[in-house]
């Protein structure tokens, strides 16, 4: 059920924009290799913090915009958002219980699978590229998620109070 006031839900439209627009600035070669996967990092925030914005139909749009912008097999992005989307409001009830560090840990196989898949479809569709560096993004996610999901929930609970 999507929220009846509107400040949650451009909250939720601006941070998956800010995501794409973050996936999308140019950082130097060093850099590049290790940028966060921003997009899975918000979604999964989303999918585990607030059952009441649609999170799968967000990801499935963003999923697109990225496949079209990064140029990559259409449909490949928004599959694997969606899919990161299900498993973690899935799993929702399990990881609240856990505290920030512990939820961190326990994403880390989620990101796993969703970098796997655009692996295994780059794969398939013969995209190749540099096999050891398409892992280093799960480093920097899992480093950036405690930060990204302290700023988020300030964000939330602000566009909460506000529809009070």
């Amino acid at each position: 059920m999507w929220p009846s006031g509107g400040k949650l839900r451009l909250v939720f439209l601006a941070s998956l924009a800010a995501a794409l627009i973050l996936q999308l600035m140019e950082l130097p070669d060093l850099l590049a290799a290790a940028r966060p996967l921003w997009l899975p990092l918000i979604i999964a925030y989303w999918a585990l913090t607030e059952p009441r914005v649609p999170v799968l139909l967000g990801s499935f749009c963003f999923g697109r915009f990225s496949d079209v912008l990064f140029g990559e097999v259409l449909g490949q992005q928004a599959f694997g958002l969606v899919l990161l989307a299900y498993v973690v409001s899935r799993l929702r009830p399990i990881f609240i219980l856990f505290p920030l560090w512990q939820s961190t840990l326990a994403l880390v196989p989620a990101w796993l699978g969703f970098i796997f898949l655009m692996f295994w479809i780059d794969g398939i569709s013969q995209h190749h590229g540099d096999n050891w560096l398409r892992w280093m993004p799960l480093i920097s996610t899992t480093l950036f998620w405690p930060l990204a999901y302290s700023v988020m929930e300030l964000l939330r609970t602000q566009g909460q109070s506000d529809e009070e």
